[in-house]
């Protein structure tokens, strides 16, 4: 998941509390910034998948939720993190053995939209920009955004209008403005890009 300018950026991934700790508001969102693929040795570590771009992502991580495969979530302090390959590897504090850790596999690890990263001026998180209401340069009300697709050439912004969906390349040429405090977007739909049915894109 890789930043990129004037395009929507998802080094981070939004996740869904059902259960939050005490202290954690259900107002607040969980982004999720790794996936707990497997224990690793027997001290009740964890084998992490990376899902965002900051590399030094985990090194600053002191308290991260987990969000379980059941959907609840739990808060744990980090005792330290390393990185062994590809992998992130996470030791949490009171996960000392390798049974504990083995009910961690699948988990999502996560942080509060307030830690995430910073982007530039012109760089944007998926979870900003989905549900954003969509404008054509006029400013007649277009749809609304269903979601971002990631492809390696580009992203796609699917949009939702009254009869039909369709999906627009998310470059500069297309996604003309983005007001994300405003939940907007103005966009120009290239001529003949195709309009599929409702629900099937």
């Amino acid at each position: 998941m890789r930043e990129r300018k004037k395009k929507p950026s998802a080094p981070e991934n939004q996740r869904a509390v059902r259960k939050p700790e005490t202290g954690f508001t259900s107002s607040d969102r969980l982004v999720a910034v790794g996936r707990i693929i497997k224990p690793r040795g027997l001290k009740g570590e964890l084998n992490v998948m990376s899902l965002s771009d900051f590399s030094g992502r985990f090194g600053n991580m002191r308290t991260v939720y987990i969000e379980f495969r059941d959907g609840v979530v739990a808060a744990y302090e980090v005792e330290y993190t390393k990185i062994s390959g590809t992998a992130v590897i996470v030791k949490l504090k009171e996960i000392n053995d390798r049974t504990a850790a083995e009910t961690f596999k699948g988990a999502f690890i996560c942080i509060t939209r307030d830690d995430v990263a910073p982007l530039s001026d012109d760089s944007f998180y998926i979870f900003d920009l989905e549900g954003m209401d969509v404008y054509d340069a006029a400013g007649g009300k277009i749809g609304t955004v269903i979601r971002i697709e990631r492809y390696p050439a580009q992203d796609i912004i699917v949009v939702g209008m009254k009869d039909c969906d369709v999906m627009v390349p998310a470059v500069k040429e297309y996604v003309l403005d983005v007001d994300v405090s405003g939940k907007r977007m103005t966009v120009r739909i290239p001529e003949g890009l195709p309009l599929y049915p409702k629900g099937k894109v």
